[in-house]
């Protein structure tokens, strides 16, 4: 059987919204020893909105995000952040320019409170001594902000995989971003877990946070999704509005083959009798 491609196109014209852009990145290529992970890719994302990145394991989503958040430098390309070229040279430089990561590996020291991980590398200091007190006031007023029911000196060991996402999140909300990454965060969590964290990202967004999602969940991107970026083999295949995407079409331009190559339709013709009973 001849494979039928889909049409590989560069991304779609600007789709209008309501939100500025304030995360560039053009022409984004990665190259590790004997692979090209990314090859020329274009990104945005605007204020306000779920920009879900998606695509088969290897696409490079991973890689894409890693350069957001400052684990690797791309090989070529620009970032362009609040309308200035910017270089991500760590992860602490990126959030120091606003933009944080969740992702699945947790960054967390499990034999710390969760007020400690908070503030790991960041410690409020009065002279050279910690200051407990107000570090406890503003772990406490972020958790409070993002309404999330831990206590401040809880030991993160002992706390569930869904609390420990909590942590995590409220670490990368304390330092104030202005671009969220969210790497399969519903992967261990419960449905009931799932509903709460859709209504926080809802609350990022109303605050004007940008945030980059990867997810294979069909039925996450049409629920918090607002555009998709999709990708194959380190390229950009196209960038659609969630309205437009049906899951025929997603597994398409992942795929890069028309639907009917994938699962194709198989006729069996009936033989001849093998066995027969009657009454």
């Amino acid at each position: 059987m001849v494979e039928t491609s889909v049409t590989e196109e560069t991304a779609s014209p600007e789709i209008q919204s309501s939100g500025d852009v304030i995360l560039r990145l053009e022409g984004i290529s990665k190259q590790f020893p004997g692979t090209l992970a990314l090859d020329n890719v274009d990104f945005d994302v605007r204020s306000g909105e779920v920009h879900v990145l998606f695509g088969e394991n290897g696409a490079g989503k991973s890689t894409l995000i890693q350069i957001v958040a400052g684990v690797y430098r791309q090989s070529s390309g620009s970032i362009n952040l609040n309308g200035d070229n910017i270089t991500l040279s760590s992860v602490k430089r990126a959030r120091e320019l606003g933009v944080s990561a969740v992702f699945q590996e947790f960054s967390l020291v499990p034999e710390l409170s969760v007020e400690e991980n908070l503030f790991l590398g960041s410690e409020l200091t009065r002279g050279p001594i910690l200051d407990k007190v107000s570090l406890r006031r503003q772990a406490r007023e972020t958790l409070d902000r993002l309404g999330f029911p831990l206590k401040a000196n809880s030991i993160v060991l002992y706390l569930s995989r869904a609390e420990q996402q909590m942590v995590e999140i409220a670490k990368a909300f304390r330092t104030k971003p202005s671009i969220m990454i969210f790497d399969e965060p519903t992967a261990s969590l419960t449905e009931r877990e799932t509903e709460r964290l859709f209504q926080l990202i809802e609350q990022l967004k109303s605050d004007g946070i940008g945030i980059i999602y990867i997810t294979h969940r069909m039925n996450e991107i049409k629920q918090i999704g607002d555009r998709i970026t999709v990708l194959r083999d380190g390229r950009l295949i196209d960038t659609i509005p969630v309205e437009e995407a049906s899951d025929t079409k997603l597994v398409e331009l992942m795929t890069g083959r028309v639907i009917d190559q994938i699962f194709p339709e198989i006729k069996l013709q009936a033989g001849e009798e093998l066995l027969k009973i009657e009454n």
